[in-house]
């Protein structure tokens, strides 16, 4: 305030030794405070050139992570829909397993069922065969009967008969003649 008042007294009541030299002190003054502004104008230009190219750099960024992130998400299904193939098929995997288990032991059953009735039958094919005259007359007659030449004939009979027949043989120490 002061100066302001100083100033004032030289501008009316000043020399012009006075006056001059508040002239040559404006005009360094506004040589100053254009200087000053033309620093502030080319602060604030490169300010906006920065803010300019951060902008660029985060939109560029943006758009990388949003590729990125799209990128993801569909690896992310990608991986979800094979994993979820691999679980069905492991899921079927087990599902057959347990048919094939289930199935398995239907089947071993029916083996065993099938050889107990097999052996069942053949005790009772060559029931009251004593000695080997008998066994002899026995297996012609049931070569007869289930010779796979016949019509009722069966393969796998004759092989039991002939494995059953060739034991009872060696039971009764006798070579087999046919």
């Amino acid at each position: 305030m002061e100066e302001r008042r100083n100033i004032e007294e030289i501008i009316l009541n000043g020399t012009e030794d006075e006056l001059a030299q508040l002239r040559l002190w404006l005009f360094k003054e506004s040589v100053r405070l254009e200087n000053q502004e033309s620093a502030l104008e080319d602060r604030y230009a490169k300010l906006e050139a920065d803010e300019l190219a951060f902008n660029e750099r985060m939109d560029s960024l943006e758009r990388k992570l949003d590729t990125a992130t799209k990128k993801l998400n569909n690896d992310k299904a990608l991986f979800d829909q094979r994993l979820r193939i691999l679980n069905n098929g492991f899921d079927q995997l087990n599902s057959d397993k347990k048919k094939l288990e289930a199935e398995f032991i239907r089947l071993e059953r029916e083996k065993s069922y099938q050889r107990e009735n097999e052996y069942d039958a053949l005790d009772l094919l060559f029931r009251g065969v004593n000695n080997p005259l008998t066994l002899k007359k026995r297996y012609k007659d049931l070569m007869k009967m289930f010779h796979p030449d016949n019509v009722s004939g069966d393969q796998s009979m004759v092989q039991l008969i002939n494995e059953e027949y060739a034991a009872l043989c060696r039971q009764f120490d006798i070579s087999m003649i046919n």
